[in-house]
């Protein structure tokens, strides 16, 4: 009778989350009202104050997350600085020989910005205010151009520094400088898989291409030579134990800055300004989800629905086979990331399917690469991916075309989730070889 009950009052907040959703209420605020409603007509005997113990010890509670507009503003002085230009033309003078060089670009200068942001929708509007434009004047159509663009920034939360697994550790305890380790080698192996995409796609034919040149390639290793460092440094500082990652994050815009304002000398007030009041209010939107979520994310405990989103996955028959069970859960994820973004996934499922992959004997840093790469995916996927609507802007593309264009690129990124999900000494090769 319990389970049935707790059924109910699953089914009936998830109607009111999504109904709200669809009305256009901000994902935090949405979250809230539901929580509202199970404590006002679902479960009367416990206080609504539980809403604000949830909410305000979600933030209190958890240092990692003071690394979120630390990683945000990192990204925000890059692309502020011009170090973004510098860093595409580095790629371009290494690949763009190649058959689809452009293309080739696109995705070794997301692998680049990826150790620095952190940030999907920043690598997408930094790469593709650049590249977008020169991926169409190569003869790419403005919905391929957008789609490249789009999956190659899927790598900036894969690639360490990472927002997304900051929010992750923070919800599921496991190591973030484990985290940040284990997706080194998952975004190479993504950025592959998109290489080959555009290698057999040869999008613009011959127009990808640019002549190799030694000088070329001289220089703009020398103009990208700090920018290329700065991964090092951060990933450096926490593997040698100079400081954890959340400093690790600190010291990411202290160097940008230092870097921007005193060598490149294209950082001012203005630009430091502009970058601050974009960051404030990216780290309150987020924030503001994460801590929302709290108390929706002990109401889904009280009323069991891992237990019951347990027993789905047992009933797959999927328990003694990791790689199966996490393949099913990353389809699962790729699912509702057509129509849930990213921080919304994290903050309500993790707390969630951690405890069924624990009882599996999934790795949990395993597990945390595989959820991170197939949320992020979502960003992708229409009706709702930001990263979709951040491409599709600058290259004046519709949905429409971009949910066409997209296919390829998009089974890329499926091939190397499958690679992930079932290949976990890739994964914790280097946690292992460096943390033991």
């Amino acid at each position: 009778m319990h389970e049935a009950e707790s059924s109910v009052s699953l089914l009936i907040i998830t109607a009111v989350f999504l109904v709200l959703i669809f009305m256009s209420i901000p994902v935090g605020y949405a979250m809230l009202v539901t929580s509202g409603v199970y404590f006002a007509f679902l479960n009367t005997s416990i206080p609504s104050t539980q809403i604000a113990q949830a909410t305000l010890g979600a933030l209190s509670e958890s240092f990692t997350l003071i690394a979120i507009p630390l990683f945000l503003l990192a990204g925000a002085l890059l692309n502020r600085s011009g170090m973004t230009e510098r860093i595409v033309n580095f790629a371009l003078a290494i690949v763009g020989h190649l058959r689809g060089g452009i293309g080739h670009a696109v995705v070794v200068a997301n692998v680049v910005m990826a150790g620095m942001s952190g940030s999907a929708t920043s690598d997408a509007a930094g790469i593709g205010s650049i590249m977008i434009p020169a991926l169409k004047k190569a003869g790419y159509s403005p919905a391929n151009a957008a789609a490249l663009n789009a999956a190659a920034a899927t790598l900036g939360p894969i690639i360490p520094p990472s927002i997304a697994m900051v929010i992750f550790s923070s919800l599921s305890g496991v190591s973030l400088g484990r985290l940040m380790l284990a997706g080194v080698l998952p975004g190479l192996v993504i950025a592959l898989f998109l290489m080959a995409n555009v290698y057999i796609s040869n999008y613009g034919g011959e127009n990808e291409r640019i002549p190799f040149s030694w000088r070329r390639l001289a220089i703009s290793t020398r103009d990208a030579l700090l920018c290329l460092a700065m991964p090092a440094i951060i990933l450096g500082g926490m593997v040698g134990g100079v400081y954890t990652p959340t400093e690790g994050a600190a010291a990411a815009v202290l160097y940008t800055f230092i870097v921007g304002t005193v060598i490149y000398r294209s950082l001012d007030t203005r630009q430091v300004f502009l970058a601050l009041t974009e960051v404030g209010s990216l780290t309150g939107a987020i924030l503001i989800v994460v801590a929302a979520s709290a108390s929706l994310s002990w109401i889904m405990t009280v009323e069991h629905a891992g237990a019951l989103l347990g027993a789905f996955f047992a009933s797959l028959g999927l328990s003694g086979s990791p790689s199966l069970l996490l393949l099913a859960i990353a389809f699962f994820v790729l699912l509702l990331g057509t129509a849930m973004e990213e921080t919304t996934m994290l903050v309500l499922l993790v707390p969630v399917l951690f405890p069924i992959c624990m009882q599996a004997h999934v790795d949990p840093v395993q597990f945390g690469i595989v959820f991170i790469l197939a949320t992020m995916m979502g960003l992708i996927t229409p009706p709702v991916g930001l990263t979709m609507f951040i491409a599709c802007r600058i290259a004046g593309a519709t949905v429409n075309q971009f949910s066409v264009a997209i296919i390829r690129p998009f089974l890329a990124l499926v091939f190397a989730l499958c690679v992930c999900a079932v290949w976990d000494k890739m994964i914790l090769f280097l946690p292992r070889l460096v943390m033991g």
